[in-house]
């Protein structure tokens, strides 16, 4: 698939029907371009198709997360709200979210002035809001403390039951709680499937080049760099 003239993404073919999709890689291995392909907002060559139709079309339908989010300085929490909410569906309350995580006391204050948890915990709020037939999430945990990953990772695993949900980790953890995953690299799907299927050990030290260990947490196995 060439994006904006170059070879980005090469032999990457899946479906997703519903459920929570998770796609784990090694930086620079194209999952931010799958999400921004998918969320219709670069262009591209190849076939992609996005509830029936292709996903410059579906925009109405989607709402997407990057893993950061630049906007005016003196923009505020309500104005970045507000613009997630622009050409929705059928929108809802982004505050009613923000809620959840309490953070209400957020409004007034500058985008810019928030911490790194912070601006996540916003984004997601205004894309929940649109509610979307897709979510696109782009590094959903990064920046957040460990109380507020356990947040979101249920949310996530909560609106996923009635919302497609795609989303991009570094972390297998994450990768393991998703109905299906995809390990990428280099720009290609080396697997996809079940996550005990396709994230495991001699996978992901391919694709790092690190060795990893094998853990068990109560009845789970859990892949973690060896240190």
């Amino acid at each position: 698939m060439e994006v904006e003239g170059r070879v980005i993404l090469s032999g990457v073919s899946f479906r997703v029907e519903g459920g929570l999709t998770a796609f784990i890689g090694p930086n620079g291995a194209g999952k931010t371009t799958l999400l921004r392909v998918l969320a219709g907002i670069i262009d591209y060559t190849g076939v992609v198709s996005l509830c029936g139709l292709d996903p410059r079309r579906a925009r109405r339908l989607t709402a997407y997360v990057p893993a950061y989010l630049q906007v005016d300085p003196y923009a505020k929490v309500e104005d970045v709200l507000e613009a997630y909410l622009h050409n929705a569906r059928n929108p809802g309350d982004p505050l009613e979210i923000l809620k959840l995580f309490g953070l209400e006391r957020l409004r007034g204050r500058r985008f810019n002035s928030l911490s790194g948890g912070e601006h996540k915990l916003v984004l997601l709020a205004g894309a929940l809001a649109r509610n979307p037939r897709v979510l696109l999430l782009d590094e959903p945990f990064s920046h957040l403390d460990i109380a507020n990953q356990v947040k979101v990772a249920r949310l996530i695993r909560e609106v996923s039951r009635s919302i497609t949900t795609v989303i991009t980790v570094h972390e297998p953890l994450y990768a393991s709680i998703a109905d299906l995953a995809g390990v990428m690299s280099s720009g290609r799907l080396v697997a996809f499937g079940k996550p005990g299927e396709v994230v495991r050990r001699k996978t992901l030290v391919e694709v790092y080049g690190v060795e990893m260990e094998e853990v068990m947490v109560g009845s789970r196995l859990l892949l973690v760099p060896s240190l």
